[in-house]
């Protein structure tokens, strides 16, 4: 007989000051790209059917990515903290915070002029440090004026505001659930075109013909056929690489910076599936998912219709 007990069941409390991400480094992206590089495709070439051959190959990129790429728990400190400071910065800052102490215990008229001298002389350390760091973001970016106005805003401290919605009314009911209000918020963003449409319609004369019967009315000329040809390697890899390298990502969690590490290895597959869905006329179906994102635009924070949804696209169904 075998007896199990379980005491104290209760669901984890989510850490506040912890976070998981990705642990992307050099030594992660170069097993990433061997792995990748020993794949053959066989299970996608070999397939006709457009969603099976992008599941596959989904699969396959997937598994090498999270097995390579583990999630690490870090403070949310680190990701926070200024990029310009050196560890010899940290070292010369908790130096002058023991010169401190020295100088309160002791009360010596010498040490604290030795240590008036060396916050000086650390305050211009930071601000050449500081300097360089920015000079060199601005120097390697593409819009100057936008990066130099994101580092004037990084240097107003201003705080990040989350636009999540932590209660909304509906039907004279302030709701704070959000497994609530989220299904609220789908179901808005689901029919209020909808509506907006009809209310549109309301006001339109019955007798405006169909817009298809319009056209065939006025335009009977016969339009020329569309040219269709096979997609080049040369042409996705031009596509990808136009992608900006941001961290973003979709439900998939593939970035456009590790889609760029890995262009090399996954052209191939990705030209025939696309010209496989361009031939057959199926766009893949797990392409087809976005995490959708309530953005607060103004007013009562409340109020549903203050809000407008964006959607964040997986990489892959930007190049398609």
């Amino acid at each position: 007989m075998q007896l199990l007990t379980l005491n104290d069941l209760v669901q984890p409390v989510r850490d506040s000051k912890h976070c998981y991400i990705r642990n992307i480094n050099k030594l992660t992206i170069a097993e990433f790209q061997a792995l990748l590089s020993e794949e053959l495709w066989e299970d996608l070439f070999e397939n006709s059917d457009v969603n099976t051959m992008f599941k596959n190959f989904l699969n396959t990129y997937l598994r090498c990515f999270n097995a390579c790429f583990l999630k690490v728990n870090i403070s949310k400190t680190y990701l926070t903290r200024s990029r310009w400071i050196t560890n010899g910065i940290k070292i010369s800052c908790k130096r002058k915070k023991e010169l401190f102490v020295l100088c309160k215990i002791t009360n010596n008229y010498n040490l604290k002029l030795y240590y008036k001298k060396y916050c000086l002389i650390l305050t211009k350390v930071i601000c050449k440090a500081k300097k360089l760091y920015y000079n060199n973001i601005i120097l390697r970016s593409k819009n100057k004026m936008k990066s130099t106005w994101k580092i004037i805003s990084n240097e107003k401290r201003r705080p990040h505001q989350d636009t999540s919605p932590t209660m909304l009314k509906f039907e004279d009911t302030l709701i704070d659930n959000q497994l609530k209000i989220a299904n609220i918020l789908n179901y808005y963003f689901l029919t209020v075109a909808d509506a907006n449409m009809g209310n549109i319609n309301n006001g339109i004369n019955q007798t405006t013909d169909n817009p298809i019967n319009y056209l065939i009315k006025y335009y009977n000329k016969p339009f020329p056929m569309i040219q269709w040809q096979y997609v080049s390697t040369y042409e996705i890899k031009n596509i990808i690489k136009s992608l900006k390298s941001k961290n973003t990502c979709g439900y998939d969690e593939i970035s456009n910076r590790v889609l760029k590490l890995s262009s090399p290895f996954i052209i191939s597959p990705l030209t025939y599936i696309c010209n496989a869905v361009l031939k057959s006329g199926v766009f893949p179906d797990r392409l087809k998912y976005a995490i959708v994102k309530p953005i607060y635009k103004k007013g009562s924070k409340t109020d549903i219709s203050n809000y407008r949804p964006i959607s964040i696209l997986t990489s892959f169904s930007k190049i398609f």
